[in-house]
């Protein structure tokens, strides 16, 4: 079990994940950029009233998640904690959002479903309405099977949500990020830093995702792609 600062238990504080911001939080953020966008954890720089990048991505994801979510790469399950305490907000059932599950190979201490394999999932076919990958597809080796496991997964009209930075500013990122999860364990060669647009389309339309929209935010550093089974 893994404890350190890549995860932690505590929730985003509610004012990181509005939007749109204030005008007065887009400045202090904009400042603030080196910090926590470089230098500080998420939570060090939520404590300084900094938006943090796990807040951005899920404020870019939550709006979109609707039934029953399998967040894959989920590290400490924050995404579905974060969905089940907000349902009555979002508008979607309760027990749709109880029943959605986040997955990883690794014990990040937020009683994520522990797997062996992204390819090979304990659960029935056409079990979910929206399945995730949140900034982890890069570190997926086999992706294509991971992506074609999804499918499997969801049911008719489902979605799949895929966040992800370009592989320039993630290397750049990945090298000086001192907190990230990667610091904290063995990385397999045919991992990626990052993954460009290119890439991500190609993978998607590969394993049967025809239909694909992006988002982009953090000052187009970062996008959602957005694509349905």
């Amino acid at each position: 079990m893994h404890n350190d600062l890549a995860f932690g238990s505590e929730f985003p504080p509610s004012w990181s994940l509005n939007r749109p911001k204030t005008a007065l939080q887009s400045v202090y953020d904009f400042l603030g950029s080196p910090l926590r966008m470089i230098l500080l954890p998420d939570m060090a720089s939520e404590r300084l009233h900094l938006t943090s990048l796990r807040a951005e991505r899920f404020a870019a994801i939550l709006p979109r998640l609707r039934g029953r979510v399998l967040d894959v790469g989920a590290g400490d399950n924050m995404l579905c904690r974060l969905y089940r305490d907000l349902a009555p907000a979002l508008g979607v059932s309760s027990e749709d959002a109880q029943a959605s599950v986040g997955v990883d190979i690794e014990d990040w201490n937020g009683q994520c479903t522990l797997i062996e394999n992204a390819a090979d999932l304990p659960f029935d076919d056409n079990s979910f309405d929206t399945i995730c990958f949140v900034a982890c597809i890069n570190h997926i080796t086999n992706r294509v099977e991971a992506l074609q496991e999804a499918r499997r997964l969801l049911r008719p009209g489902g979605q799949l949500l895929v966040t992800m930075i370009g592989p320039f500013v993630g290397t750049i990122g990945h090298a000086i990020w001192w907190y990230s999860e990667d610091k904290h364990r063995e990385v397999d060669d045919a991992e990626k830093m990052g993954m460009s647009s290119k890439e991500i389309i190609g993978i998607l339309n590969q394993t049967g995702f025809k239909k694909v929209s992006i988002n982009s935010f953090v000052y187009g550093l970062n996008r959602l792609y957005i694509a349905n089974a």
